[in-house]
């Protein structure tokens, strides 16, 4: 609740809605006093007394008594869900709409607006906006109380609670999430009829858009048993110019239609370029399938092909019509053919521009470059061939016959089932008995395989897949691991301050430190961590990471000893040069710790500040650093693996959370494009600071997630910024983009390995 120029309570949406109307609007209260107005009708005000200021009346300032007969009735008769009232004045030939609204505050209120006046077509239009003024108001307003009821649910849901209560939590949270996303689009559909969406242009590269939208119903598809795929045809350009996020939304809308009304087969979701040059995505389903009459108006707002008290699914029907808004407001259409029974197919054509440039992507190996493909339909079938054609293969498609009696000369046989299937076990048997032990079987299982009813003796992948998964999988990135780490007994109750700004190193170090029994707070850049040391929180220790944006961390720490705090500051750097330990110790801090660190490395650093009183004094002065913290090689030996899967493993163990690895293995992965990008970008402007920042950030990351390779071409990048050669600078960054596609396959490879490291 916030209050307006008068003192009069309002709240925050109301203002924002009535101040994004293109014309003079204001909020009136029942006596028809304005509450609050936009700029339009303040600088109208001025002018003439149809506009007055906040706190006056608004009948009290018109003249002509038959006009401010009909506003004071508008506003006494008139409640929410009524039309808005439009009234004429004939002395300035404008048109005065009085719209009730709903307000939480239990009094009433009214939305007002004047625009001129130029007959039915010009009070058509105005009905028009009304509506959505109407809507939007309406969304702004319960969007805030369901924004913290999702926000409480959502804590909630984190904390133990008796089984039975956990039941009615998730229940609430699934309710929620569905009101949440009929708020949002509801707000969508008033923008799309005010015309105010806009749309931002920009390279999307294809392939990885559609593998987004699948991705999130993994759950929903494994749990029906059906294959979900995406891909794009390997012939057309892979990077397009349009609005991303907006398709995402329309594919988004599309796809979870499909999957919401198939039960069992396929959901593909496929682009490619149409005969007349524009993009073709679409989304083809083997679900009930809708009749003529339902297929005409599936794409109205408000519309369900079952719109019976008894149907099986939620939803208020305006996902499909925000989706053919967009695509009609990005130039495009939708199309829409379906037989009952027989499934559907919205076919989404839009005018893009198809850039030049190139979107990579990993690369077969020359031992599994031939597939033989056994899928369900010929749709599965070709996009399976586009998937893998894209990656390097040589496809055969074939049967389940031939491959169990004849297979063909191949190296890889890919085929489609179901581990739930009790018959799957033999299937896969009779496929790797066929084949031999020197070529491969794996199965594209549309079900989970904890769910698996035999023991399945082959590969395994899980729909949907995604090309890097796919690919990882059959070059057989499978490096061996380390064993056990040490367990870590816990430091005693303290607090500690973790400046980093790497969200994902801030995630992980904040779950190692939280896991030696320590409370953590953490800081995004150097000027946070000065205000968190500096103010009325005391903490026990501080660890600083060197190179943040705005204050960098040897700046923060001066700045903290001059204002007199004594606070432990341990430094956290990807470096090991006895320069940098020098400078950190000069700067006023008390240790220097490089990445990567592990639990046990942690604790020990951390004991030496926490326990004891004179433990500072303990502090390794510069002139005792080890011998071994020299400058590391510019080069690496090429039998060193990409990435270090005894890392990943170690990280599992200390932070007793596969998941939570795998998450922040997935969010470096999704960064990996942008670094990339952005040291290309600095490269060409001859950005020096620009590109030494940013081979920092990939190189404190990939060393935190054992791509030691990549964290070391980076670090070379780093210290040859300032001295380098243009030229050389464009070999070194080259070498970063050599790691780093090890790294991505590696990386690929760890989480495609179905909960378990790679290679265990």
């Amino acid at each position: 609740m916030g209050w307006d120029e008068g003192g009069i309570p309002m709240g925050y949406s109301a203002r924002t809605l009535v101040e994004s109307i293109p014309t003079p609007a204001a909020l009136l209260d029942a006596g028809g006093t304005v509450l609050v107005a936009n700029g339009r009708w303040r600088q109208s005000a001025d002018r003439d007394g149809m506009h007055p200021g906040t706190g006056m009346s608004l009948p009290g300032s018109i003249d002509d008594p038959a006009v401010r007969d009909r506003v004071l009735a508008a506003i006494r008769a008139a409640v929410p869900g009524d039309p808005p009232t439009l009234i004429h004045d004939p002395d300035a030939a404008r048109v005065l709409r009085v719209l009730p609204v709903a307000c939480d505050c239990g009094t009433p209120q009214h939305l007002v607006s004047t625009e001129p006046r130029s007959g039915p077509a010009a009070e058509a239009r105005s009905v028009v906006a009304a509506r959505s003024e109407f809507l939007s108001l309406l969304g702004h307003e319960i969007r805030t109380p369901v924004t913290g009821v999702v926000g409480m649910v959502d804590l909630l849901r984190s904390l133990p609670v008796d089984p039975a209560v956990r039941e009615v939590v998730d229940g609430v949270h699934r309710s929620s999430q569905i009101l949440k996303t009929m708020i949002d689009d509801l707000l969508d559909l008033a923008r799309l009829e005010t015309g105010v969406l806009d749309l931002d242009q920009r390279p999307c590269p294809v392939r990885n858009l559609l593998e987004e939208v699948i991705e999130p119903f993994q759950e929903q598809v494994r749990t029906k048993g059906v294959l979900l795929l995406a891909a794009l045809d390997p012939r057309v350009q892979p990077v397009v110019v349009t609005d991303p996020a907006r398709l995402r939304q329309v594919l988004t809308a599309l796809v979870g239609n499909a999957v919401k009304f198939t039960d069992r087969g396929q959901v593909l979701l496929t682009a490619q370029r149409h005969p007349d040059g524009r993009l073709l995505i679409a989304v083809a389903d083997t679900g009930r399938g809708l009749s003529d009459r339902d297929r005409k108006r599936v794409l109205a707002p408000f519309t369900q092909a079952d719109s019976s008290a008894s149907r099986a699914h939620e939803g208020a029907g305006l996902g499909l019509a925000i989706a053919s808004r967009i695509v009609a407001r990005m130039g495009g259409t939708v199309e829409v053919d379906s037989t009952p029974g027989a499934g559907s197919e919205f076919r989404v054509l839009l005018p893009v521009t198809f850039a030049d440039a190139a979107a990579p992507g990993p690369r077969l190996l020359p031992g599994a470059a031939r597939i033989a493909v056994v899928a369900p339909s010929t749709s599965v079938a070709q996009a399976l061939a586009w998937v893998l054609t894209a990656a390097g293969a040589s496809v055969v498609p074939t049967d389940l016959p031939a491959v169990t009696t004849r297979p063909p000369e191949v190296d890889v046989v890919l085929w489609c089932d179901s581990v739930r299937d009790p018959t799957s076990a033999d299937r896969a048997a009779a496929i790797a008995a066929a084949i031999g032990p020197d070529r491969r079987a794996i199965m594209l299982s549309t079900t989970d395989p904890r769910g698996a009813v035999g023991v399945v003796k082959t590969a395994l992948i899980t729909a949907p897949v995604t090309l890097r998964r796919l690919v990882a999988l059959l070059n057989s990135e499978r490096p061996g691991v380390r064993g056990m780490p040490v367990p870590v007994d816990r430091l005693p109750a303290c607090r500690v301050l973790l400046a980093e700004d790497n969200d994902i190193n801030r995630d992980v170090f904040r779950r190692m430190i939280e896991l030696l029994g320590l409370t953590c707070d953490t800081a995004p850049d150097g000027e946070a961590a000065v205000l968190a040391a500096c103010g009325p929180q005391p903490y026990d220790t501080i660890l600083m990471d060197v190179q943040m944006p705005r204050v960098d961390g040897l700046e923060a720490t001066r700045r903290i000893r001059a204002a007199g705090v004594r606070t432990p500051i341990l430094a956290l750097t990807a470096t090991a040069l006895r320069e940098d330990e020098r400078r950190c110790l000069a700067a006023g801090m008390d240790a220097h710790l490089q990445k990567p660190i592990t639990l046990p490395e942690l604790r020990s650093a951390l004991a030496g500040f926490l326990v004891g009183p004179d433990a500072t004094d303990r502090a390794a002065p510069a002139d005792t650093a080890p011998a071994d913290t020299a400058a590391p090689a510019d080069t690496t030996p090429a039998d060193t693996a990409p990435v270090d899967f005894g890392r990943l493993h170690e990280l599992e163990v200390e932070l007793a959370d596969r998941p939570l690895v795998a998450s922040t293995v997935s969010a470096f992965l999704e960064q990996l494009d942008g670094r990339r990008a952005a040291l290309g970008q600095a490269l060409d402007r001859d950005d020096r600071d620009g590109l030494r920042a940013t081979a920092h950030t990939l190189k404190s990351a990939s060393a935190l997630l054992g791509a030691q390779v990549l964290a070391e071409a980076c670090a070379v990048v780093e210290r040859q910024a300032a001295v380098a050669s243009k030229l050389e600078l464009a070999a070194l960054v080259a070498g970063i983009e050599r790691a780093t596609a090890g790294a991505e396959l590696a990386m690929t490879a760890y989480l495609a390995g179905d909960g378990q490291p790679t290679g265990r």
